[in-house]
């Protein structure tokens, strides 16, 4: 039987950073990745700023994509009541725009999978996972284009997504409807009046925290979308689709300069397994990271920037188990200590706000507010695209709410 240190189940941005750190670091890693490359992952396609500072360390450039993504620096906002602001997030400590990406996965996942192979790890594409056995090392069995195969490791893993079956191996269940989200995005051309902004439109009460989006990915291309959870999806008489056609034909700021687009193939959903649902990620010889652990923003959706954190944290942990020989949970917890520590208040701030966000007059109070004073529209946008940290939004609330009340009173009310 084959054997390595190492096995990383999907090549996704987690399984990449999980390779590329073990690789880089002189370890023996295999990749087994169920598609073949260049494929697609249904996804909004936006990269963060500090994703982008992640992949640089992986030795991705915005260049690498040679033309097939686009570079944000600001953001929109719009509200239930039609509200809208625009603005750019507050610069880099050392004075540089916080520049964010659109690049469809079908060129990121490839590139960022290279970055794992230019470091020395091994790619075997094609390989559908089906088992996991525990022997003095764990086994894990997949099939490919030879049938039936069979390869060793000390540690094993799991960065392939939602449906991983690295956690069903491990006796991971499902996520309970509180903690599961969906998503649907189509391409589409001949979209108006785009610019260098990623723009989202929490446009509809009833789908609220949910909302709708529309990130250029083109001179007059764009990827638009909408994100729900669960249980405003089961209460809603539409189908996915139908709320993603209902924002095109009739959002606020969206319909009109939809009215030509031209659809680029159809769209395509995909699950959210929503971080609120604190899924195990360590286990004796195997450990769990990006949409398989369950880390996606509550508050947003986005999974590529705590997809890289926990690859990354992986890897580290794994490294350390193969230096003192010890694989068991106890030993690969430091994997869940370093992600926590870097990304949990990220995540638990998301919660919160993905809370409140579900108030529609929480929401055009919140719009209103940041239209009229540049300096909350700044910073609204960086707590959205997380280039500042979140809980410092969370704490400006409570203060305003026991120190200046009538910040969240109307102004027609004020007024009278």
């Amino acid at each position: 039987m084959r054997a390595t240190d190492v096995i990383v189940v999907g090549a996704g941005p987690a399984g990449a950073a999980a390779a590329h750190t073990l690789a880089r670091a002189g370890a023996d890693v295999l990749v087994l990745e169920r598609a073949h490359f260049p494929r697609d992952k249904s996804c909004g396609d936006g990269v963060t700023a500090h994703a982008v500072d992640l992949l640089a360390d992986m030795g991705v450039t915005f260049d690498d994509f040679t033309g097939r993504g686009v570079k944000t620096l600001g953001g929109v906002i719009g509200g239930p009541s039609g509200g809208r602001f625009r603005a750019d997030p507050p610069p880099s400590p050392d004075g540089k725009p916080m520049e964010c990406w659109v690049v469809p996965r079908v060129v990121l996942d490839a590139r960022v999978a290279q970055s794992a192979v230019d470091a020395g790890a091994r790619l075997a594409e094609g390989c559908r996972v089906s088992g996991l056995v525990r022997d003095k090392d764990i086994v894990i069995e997949y099939t490919d284009g030879g049938g039936a195969q069979r390869v060793a490791a000390k540690i094993v893993i799991g960065a392939d997504g939602a449906h991983s079956a690295v956690a069903r191996a491990l006796r991971v269940g499902e996520n309970g409807k509180r903690h599961r989200g969906f998503a649907i995005r189509g391409y589409y051309d001949d979209v108006e009046g785009l610019k260098d902004d990623l723009e989202i439109y929490y446009y509809d009460k009833r789908i609220l925290p949910g909302y709708g989006w529309i990130f250029p990915a083109g001179v007059r291309r764009a990827n638009v979308g909408i994100g729900i959870y669960t249980g405003e999806l089961d209460r809603s008489p539409r189908k996915l689709r139908q709320i993603l056609d209902d924002f095109i034909a009739s959002g606020p700021s969206v319909a009109q300069r939809m009215r030509n687009a031209r659809p680029v193939g159809r769209p395509i959903g995909w699950p959210l397994p929503v971080s609120t649902a604190h899924r195990r990620t360590v286990f004796d010889g195997a450990m769990l990271c990006g949409d398989a652990a369950s880390l996606i923003d509550p508050l947003t959706g986005e999974g590529i920037y705590t997809a890289l954190v926990s690859g990354r944290s992986a890897a580290r942990a794994a490294l350390r188990a193969l230096a003192s020989g010890e694989t068991s949970a106890d030993a690969l917890r430091g994997h869940e200590r370093e992600w926590v520590s870097i990304a949990g208040g990220y995540l638990t701030s998301g919660r919160i706000l993905k809370n409140l966000v579900k108030s529609a007059t929480l929401m055009n109070l919140i719009v209103r507010r940041a239209a009229e004073s540049p300096y909350y529209a700044s910073r609204a946008i960086g707590y959205g695209l997380g280039t500042l940290d979140r809980r410092r939004a969370l704490t400006s609330i409570v203060l305003k709410a026991i120190f200046n009340p009538s910040f969240f009173i109307r102004r027609s009310l004020a007024k009278a």
